[in-house]
């Protein structure tokens, strides 16, 4: 089972992703929406995935 303890770096790397991903959606950039996209993250991406894949999005810009 995997553990819902969070590190620094991994907190971000989620905060990263759902970002990237509203703000490349036709969502209005608000709170509300930012909280409709970071909660689907934690069973998309394990930890290790969403720092490596928010160190890609980092990199790509």
């Amino acid at each position: 089972m995997r553990s819902k303890s969070y590190n620094w770096k991994q907190v971000v790397s989620y905060s990263i992703i759902a970002l990237h991903n509203l703000l490349n959606s036709a969502n209005d950039v608000s709170i509300k929406n930012m909280k409709m996209f970071i909660e689907p993250l934690q069973e998309l991406h394990t930890k290790e995935e969403a720092v490596e894949y928010a160190e890609k999005l980092l990199n790509k810009d």
